[in-house]
């Protein structure tokens, strides 16, 4: 076999995948070190892009692998635990949701400090990882010879970037008029994707879960992340985290984030003529006028020039201010 060529996984018997398996999982751990030792060389390689990226390729051979090896095998006891996991994701997922709604409900309720510009709550759903207990040993251990403690600690690091297997979030600066007795539809925070069709896809296409409306969570983990089944079925431990989040900007005038949405016109045009006092001497005030506004307001700036160009400053900036109004830059 040529060096890249592909294995054919699927003509290969059980024991082979097991052989192929192991291979893989040495060559993962020659790159990440042991990561229950938590030592130098695997902080080295959990904060290095390109070898977390060639690990996660890895990994998803390595998950490809153990689905042929699930299918082969896939006995009662797995399918009944697959479906306790099934109904433990989707009431976790509504959970998710429903708790983000009742802070962004408390939040709207509170008294808000003036200087706050922007509010953020946000809630996720995902595996939580503190070895050993976080990862289940079970009968079919030896089945599949997987290093499933080690493999899940180091699914955790290439997985992190993923999306959340539920993610929830909402904007209450977006929604000031509203009361708290916003309805979770109104906020956004309304579980959409489990509306009673099963999102049995790939790997969880099997004729043996017949019985299981594959809920939206568990899709995510084994069709769009590199958690096979075999590892899902040892995940012992999911959190949910909702975080609400102040946000205070200030320049150095003390101007606030978009503050060209709280002032009139006479203010807009102080604010930008301030900061060209302080300008480079060779640079014009037109120029430096139409870099900065470029900075600001992006392709409404060159709107404007175009409208009416910038010999005089003053008609410049009046365009541009009726520009971003009537646009809501």
């Amino acid at each position: 076999m040529a060096e890249d060529q592909e294995p054919d996984y699927r003509s290969m018997n059980e024991e082979q995948l097991r052989q192929e398996l192991r291979k893989l999982e040495k060559r993962i751990l020659r790159i990440t070190g042991d990561p229950l030792k938590f030592n130098r060389r695997f902080y080295l390689w959990s904060n290095n892009k390109k070898a977390v990226e060639r690990v996660r390729e890895l990994m998803s051979d390595r998950s490809y692998i153990l689905g042929i090896l699930f299918e082969k095998h896939c006995t009662p006891s797995e399918v009944e635990r697959l479906e306790r996991i099934n109904d433990l994701l989707l009431e976790m997922t509504n959970r998710t949701y429903r708790r983000t709604a009742d802070l962004a409900r408390r939040v709207l309720a509170t008294i808000k400090d003036p200087l706050d510009d922007d509010y953020e709550i946000e809630g996720i759903l995902m595996p939580e990882f503190a070895l050993p207990y976080s990862v289940l040993r079970l009968e079919d251990d030896a089945y599949y010879g997987s290093d499933f403690v080690r493999m899940a600690t180091i699914l955790q690091e290439t997985e992190e970037y993923q999306p959340p297997i539920a993610h929830a979030h909402c904007y209450p600066d977006q929604i000031r008029n509203y009361t708290p007795a916003i309805t979770d539809k109104e906020l956004g925070c309304e579980n959409e994707m489990d509306n009673g069709t099963s999102w049995a896809e790939s790997w969880l296409r099997n004729p043996k879960f017949g019985d299981i409306c594959v809920c939206y969570a568990l899709h995510v983990l084994v069709t769009d992340m590199n958690w096979s089944i075999p590892d899902v079925l040892r995940i012992n431990d999911f959190k949910i985290e909702v975080t609400y989040k102040v946000r205070q900007f200030s320049d150095q005038e003390r101007n606030r984030l978009w503050w060209w949405n709280r002032c009139d016109l006479t203010r807009f045009k102080e604010v930008l003529l301030h900061e060209a006092m302080s300008r480079p001497k060779a640079l014009p005030l037109e120029t430096f006028l139409l870099q900065r506004c470029r900075d600001y307001f992006e392709e409404s700036a060159d709107e404007a020039l175009v409208d009416v160009g910038i010999d005089s400053i003053d008609n410049y900036l009046d365009a541009l201010y009726n520009i971003i109004k009537r646009k809501g830059v």
